[in-house]
């Protein structure tokens, strides 16, 4: 195949496709079942839940940096008014992301694909594979698959939604590249093909990259789900069917429990009534993104101060500022002023409440502790909540701001599971999202935080 030699960024434009994916069965909701990691695959042997994550973190915020701001593309649809698959955890995986389990083609090749709000193009390693990393389901291959169409260089799936189309001199197909900060690639054919779910849903004539060579951080994955706002992006294709609305809860990382009551589902659902929502805002710099206005922090029952909240509101102007909500970031990061601010207020309250801060850092951590009383006291822990537009209060469980970490004498900490962001790029990761449930409504223009979303 005769590659272009220019790199291809996914840097798509804003351009609307006209083509729709059938579905054989449309029903109101398309259920992504969101399956525990255990479920499909035990731990590795001898692997900590700390370490595990520890070590993916410290690659975190290079991962996602160029991920977030590299992509905008354009999709189809198929079965039920909404549509449901499993998620799982990524940890045993030595993963900072969450899985959902489809099928692709026909017959069908089960794939492990991460859910990615801040990217848009669904891909795929596929066969034949030139450069490959290591993952956990069988290889698809388009080959095999009667439903594989690629697209050809001419078509406006091509020129109208790749800002840097290439072409495969030998075949005329369509070629995609998609690159990551962290040096992290995918290489291939841009092609469609149909996505199978739970309940024998499918959803034909789904665009997606069929990735040929590909190097990286995926850790395990097949490739990767993209659900942002550009046209290429998976909601963004079944639209039509299930409209502009999808929610998820990422269940909590550390169970051992074979059953998760994660879920990923597209289409609208009813409402949890403890459902807050917070106005989604645009970007017009990145504007496959969700982003929402933070307008600060309460730690200990008491607001943050000692920050400007001009660093955590968005400027569309200069495209810094705002929060992204990324299911595909594991620790949050907030400016640094904001960032620091938090901290300081933290430790100052965990050593009123007995919390031992440890005088070493752990990777990206440099606010850790030792949770265990001197003699039979007990500690307590600091609340911490973040403060949204519209009044929106996400009250976060410790669990999802204490991150475990293993010293090296094997004994458990914990530390406080938030980073500093030094570039404008504010995320609220999926750490800090585990347990409730998240709505992601374009239609509306907002998005919603209910707690403990996942039993609900």
């Amino acid at each position: 195949m005769a590659l272009p030699s220019l790199l291809l960024p996914l840097l798509l434009v804003s351009l609307l496709v006209s083509f729709s994916a059938s579905a054989t069965q449309p029903p109101s909701t398309l259920h992504v079942p969101v399956v525990h990691r255990d479920a499909v695959f035990p731990p590795a042997p001898g692997a900590t839940p700390g370490g595990l994550l520890l070590r993916r973190h410290g690659a975190d915020a290079t991962h996602y940096t160029v991920q977030l701001a590299s992509l905008h593309p354009t999709a189809a649809a198929d079965d039920d008014d909404r549509l449901r698959s499993p998620v799982l955890s990524g940890l045993p995986f030595d993963s900072g992301e969450y899985f959902a389990v489809i099928g692709v083609g026909d017959p069908s090749t089960r794939a492990l694909v991460v859910i990615d709000t801040g990217s848009d193009l669904i891909w795929l390693q596929c066969t034949p594979c030139r450069h490959c990393y290591r993952q956990l389901t069988p290889l698809y291959d388009p080959r095999s698959s009667s439903t594989y169409r690629r697209i050809p260089c001419a078509s406006p799936r091509c020129r109208g939604v790749l800002r840097y189309p290439g072409c495969d001199a030998r075949t005329g197909g369509c070629v995609y590249m998609v690159m990551y900060g962290d040096g992290s690639a995918s290489r291939g054919d841009l092609a469609t093909d149909r996505l199978v779910f739970p309940n024998d849903t499918h959803v034909h004539n789904v665009t997606l990259g069929c990735g040929h060579d590909n190097v990286g951080l995926f850790e395990s994955a097949a490739g990767l789900l993209g659900v942002a706002r550009g046209n290429l992006s998976f909601p963004t294709q079944v639209a039509a069917a299930y409209g502009r609305v999808f929610s998820y809860c990422l269940g909590d990382r550390m169970s051992r429990a074979k059953d998760s009551s994660s879920y990923l589902v597209f289409g609208r659902t009813p409402e949890l009534p403890s459902t807050a929502f917070t106005p989604l805002r645009t970007n017009p710099r990145r504007p496959s993104l969700y982003y929402v206005d933070m307008v600060g922090f309460s730690v200990g029952n008491e607001r943050v101060t000692g920050f400007s909240n001009a660093s955590l509101a968005l400027d569309p102007a200069t495209g810094r500022g705002g929060i992204v909500v990324d299911s595909g970031t594991a620790i949050s990061r907030f400016a640094r002023d904001a960032y620091a601010a938090v901290r300081d207020a933290f430790n100052s309250r965990a050593a009123a409440g007995g919390m031992r801060k440890l005088a070493t850092n752990f990777s990206v951590f440099d606010a850790c502790y030792d949770l265990r009383g001197r003699g039979h006291a007990t500690v307590r822990v600091p609340s911490i909540v973040l403060h949204f537009a519209g009044g929106v209060d996400m009250a976060l469980p410790p669990a999802n701001y204490l991150v475990p970490v293993e010293g090296s004498d094997r004994r458990t900490y914990f530390c406080l599971g938030l980073q500093a962001a030094d570039d404008g790029l504010n995320v609220l990761g999926n750490v800090q999202q585990q347990g409730f449930g998240v709505v992601f409504d374009v239609e509306r223009e907002r998005i919603g935080f209910a707690p403990n979303g996942c039993s609900a």
